[in-house]
This record gives C-alpha cells, sequence and structure tokens, in this order.
C-alpha cells in the first residue's frame, strides 16, 4: 500500500474536489464549473459543512464532505456523510474506509471541544440510492447499525439510510 494522507480541505483543494464531485455525482455531472461553484459555496460553510480529503502517494484521491445538522450544541449530535468520492483511479486501495473512519475521528473531536451538552453519543448517518449496492458495501463497513431509516427525497430513487451512534465519554458537569 502507499502512502496515505487525510487532512481537512482548503481552499485549493477546490479544484481537486469538483474534478471528482462532475466525474462521480448526479447533481453536477460534467459541469466542472458548476461543481466548482457547489464545492467552493460548502467549503464556506465551515463549521457548518466540513471537507476532508485524501492524497494517495501525494495525488490527489478523493473527498468526504460531513454536514452538522440540528445546531453546534445537541445534547445528540447529527452528522450525515453528504459525499464520498474517490477519484475512480484510485478505486479498490480501501481509500473510502481510510477516509471515513479518519474525518469521523477529527469531526468527533472538534464536537467534543465545541459541545459541552453531549449526553452519550454522536450520531453519524450516510443516505445512498438503495440500489447502489457499491456504496452500501462500502458504508456498511462504518456505519455498523445498518439501515435505519428509508426515503424517496429526490425523485423516485428509493434511499437507505445507515447510521453509527459512537459513544462519547465527557467529564461530569456540576
Amino acid at each position: 500500500m502507499g502512502e496515505v494522507n487525510i487532512r481537512r480541505a482548503t481552499e485549493l483543494d477546490v479544484p481537486h474536489i469538483a474534478r471528482i464531485n462532475a466525474g462521480v455525482f448526479l447533481g453536477d455531472r460534467g459541469d466542472l464549473e458548476g461543481s466548482a461553484e457547489w464545492v467552493s459555496c460548502w467549503l464556506k460553510a465551515f463549521p457548518l459543512y466540513q471537507y476532508f480529503v485524501i492524497e494517495y502517494n501525494n495525488v490527489f484521491a478523493g473527498y468526504a464532505g460531513w454536514q452538522l445538522h440540528g445546531g453546534f450544541h445537541r445534547a445528540e449530535p447529527v452528522i450525515e456523510l453528504d459525499q464520498l468520492g474517490i477519484d475512480p483511479s484510485h478505486q479498490g486501495r480501501q481509500l473510502a474506509p481510510q477516509l471515513t473512519k479518519h474525518s469521523m475521528r477529527e469531526i468527533s473531536q472538534w464536537i467534543k471541544e465545541k459541545n459541552t451538552r453531549i449526553e452519550s453519543h454522536i450520531t453519524f448517518v450516510v443516505w445512498a440510492y438503495a440500489l447502489n449496492f457499491n456504496a452500501l458495501s462500502v458504508y456498511a463497513k462504518d456505519f455498523t447499525d445498518g439501515v435505519c431509516g428509508m426515503r424517496t427525497q429526490f425523485g423516485s430513487r428509493a434511499e437507505n439510510m445507515l447510521r453509527i451512534r459512537m459513544p462519547i465519554v465527557m467529564p461530569v458537569r456540576s
């Protein structure tokens, strides 16, 4: 296995994220300019939206975009993996699970520092098209509570929600 580096995204990563986004997701498929505008907007939404990137042998290989739901001080924080994109030339190297696990740890740490009201856990969720078996098999490795919901939010394609509730130990409140 090659050298892997995972870090928070910066403005310099927008063209790389946009290239992958325009290549693998339906929203801006084939529209690099539209994708770059979309990614740039979300990057500026930090900390509501948090991007992480993964490099393989010093080459940009993919990204994950996470969205926080319901406020920064929820007793039960909920974070959604909005997008996980790996460049097709880097797929099959188990980069997606590494990126997911690492970014979950970073976001958990960030939330613990920001939120003193957490009661017991942080909930991470991801939605995937019910017939996208490749995505579901990748997500099932990290979202180990399994399928915990369904919807048809966008168009008529059914989506499954996978979840993991990560226990958090917080200092005793006075």
